[in-house]
């Protein structure tokens, strides 16, 4: 019998919000839980939809990416056991026919479509299921982290029907398996190396999937260089069927410069932009005939990331200054209108709960805040640094207003625009992380766990999404407790305590509004279709190419 979670939104699933790049057009949006092919009909000459982005991933490897752009490439190459439900969140299944969780809520056991094939043919078994849950974990990149400590063993009870022991409950399971790829076991073994890091695995595949892809996707990947371009060809023999009208090949290239952008997409040399852009790109292009600009919904924020481990900011004093001088009704007209965010996790996600008191933009109690921290005889001795990444639209703009304003309370500032590597190296370490760093961050899965947990857990800390260095053991025993519940209320119960908690005592960040990005296409040469429901977990699916309609 097939379990599926109850899912109680908590909060208003009433706010819009814009993806990293998107679509307008009619219809009804389909869903990438494909399972009946397309109806017959005369295939069309081949198309190829060429676009940017800011950064190529650094690999192919559904085991080692976790970033919007990784996954901007793995929801094409790549398919999970479940996706979310455009709508709620909810899981459902990809290749997963029904899963049944035991009384205790350890065992998961999960039956596979058995139709499902692999690009190169080869049909997908359970041991391709066990393989790649193994695999990920040893490896222990990516969304490892998610069920690390948790995923005790994967077990293959035949073919078609494969089995998850846990070391201790886990309430949102099913919805994480969403983060989740299945990797052809038998094309990876025959290209791993029997020298590397993983012992007996040698190098896990680890150098062919640099550039290749093993997945049972509607694209394959058919040429890849880092930072420079990349190209996906579509998968004619796509078990779940792929429409004629979508794409024969996707290529997109690296670019970071606003002018070029704004010049290929004009000029017609490229047909969409992925990536925030700013507002004067932003309404250059629109005049522009068919150039539109995409409005989809994602569960994700902006935030000014706060280190609470480097002076000053290391004082809560000073970061509730920060919260107090952030003039949050200017930054949303700065980003085009954006929604509100009231606290650290999105109003659209499941465990989302508004029981606290947040911060409004007042210079006055700013100051009080400054007065009352170990710093306030000798504020200037302390300079605050302020990140932000280079060509990510408007948000150089929210940096400069928010320093601004810290100057004439009395602050040092200092500003640098940082390319998206470069600030991921700097947020791996502590000693490199600035004091605070501007950055939109999206649920890896549709619960309020997840950004919880990436934002602010001592394990998680050292990657990108989290320059505040937290590392909070009330804050990790309370994020944990949740998470082991397996009752949806309770968990959700548990989840407001937690929001409250970051808010009111610790604020490690400035929530300074619902994530908002202006991606922009030609609606000359395609028809967008993506989600267009409330949810969108940060796993682009709404660059789901299968979909597409070219013209």
């Amino acid at each position: 019998m097939k379990r599926t979670l109850k899912r109680v939104l908590c909060g208003v699933l009433a706010i819009t919000m814009l993806l990293a790049l998107a679509a307008c057009g009619g219809g009804s949006a389909s869903t990438p839980a494909a399972s009946s092919s397309p109806s017959a009909s005369a295939a069309p000459k081949a198309t190829t939809l060429r676009g940017t982005c800011t950064s190529t991933p650094e690999t192919v490897d559904p085991a080692r990416g976790s970033g919007e752009n990784d996954l901007l490439v793995y929801v094409n190459l790549y398919e999970c056991l479940v996706v979310p439900n455009e709508k709620d969140g909810s899981p459902e299944a990809q290749l997963a026919e029904s899963w049944q969780a035991s009384a205790d809520g350890l065992t998961y056991t999960f039956k596979l479509k058995q139709n499902v094939t692999f690009a190169d043919g080869t049909p997908m078994t359970a041991k391709d299921v066990k393989y790649s849950f193994d695999r990920m974990m040893t490896i222990g990149e990516g969304f490892s982290y998610v069920l690390k400590d948790i995923l005790a063993e994967t077990t293959v009870v035949d073919d078609h029907t494969v089995t998850f022991k846990l070391s201790k409950t886990f309430g949102p399971f099913v919805t994480a398996l969403t983060c989740f790829r299945i990797v052809n076991s038998t094309l990876v073994q025959a290209n791993t190396k029997s020298s590397g890091s993983y012992g007996a695995n040698g190098d896990y595949g680890t150098e062919y999937l640099l550039s290749n892809s093993a997945g049972s996707g509607p694209y394959v990947m058919t040429t890849f260089s880092v930072h420079e371009k990349m190209v996906m060809t579509k998968n004619e023999k796509y078990w779940g069927g792929v429409s004629a009208s979508a794409p024969s090949t996707v290529e997109i290239q690296e670019l970071t410069e606003a002018s070029t952008t704004k010049m290929l997409l004009s000029s017609g040399k490229v047909d969409f932009v992925h990536g925030h852009q700013d507002s004067t790109t932003i309404a250059s292009l629109t005049a522009t005939s068919g150039i539109k600009e995409a409005d989809l919904p994602e569960a994700g924020l902006n935030y000014f990331m706060i280190n609470t481990k480097k002076a000053p900011t290391d004082d809560v004093h000073i970061r509730k200054a920060l919260s107090y001088a952030c003039n949050y009704d200017q930054m949303k007209q700065i980003l085009g209108g954006a929604p509100d965010a009231s606290g650290p996790v999105p109003t659209n996600l499941f465990g989302y709960v508004d029981d606290f008191t947040g911060y409004t933009y007042d210079l006055t109690k700013a100051k009080e805040e400054v007065a009352q921290s170990k710093y306030a005889s000798n504020l200037a001795d302390y300079p605050i640094q302020l990140d932000y990444i280079q060509g990510n639209g408007d948000t150089g703009k929210l940096v400069y207003l928010l320093a601004s304003d810290l100057e004439s309370l009395g602050f040092k500032v200092t500003i640098n625009e940082t390319p998206w590597v470069q600030f991921c190296n700097n947020e791996a370490d502590i000693s490199t992380s600035p004091n605070v760093t501007n950055l939109y961050c999206t649920a890896n899965y549709p619960e309020a766990g997840s950004i919880l947990e990436y934002k602010y857990a001592s394990w998680t800390t050292g990657n990108w999404n989290q320059n505040e260095w937290l590392q909070d053991k009330k804050f990790d025993d309370m994020l944990n407790d949740a998470l082991s519940t397996v009752d949806d209320s309770a968990r959700v119960t548990k989840y407001g305590e937690i929001q409250k908690y970051l808010v009111e005592d610790v604020v490690p960040s400035i929530y300074t509004c619902a994530s908002v990005v202006k991606p922009l296409y030609n609606s000359n040469v395609f028809e967008w279709r993506g989600y267009t429901g409330n949810i969108h977990a940060a796993s682009e699916y709404n660059f789901y190419y299968a979909d597409f309609i070219m013209k």
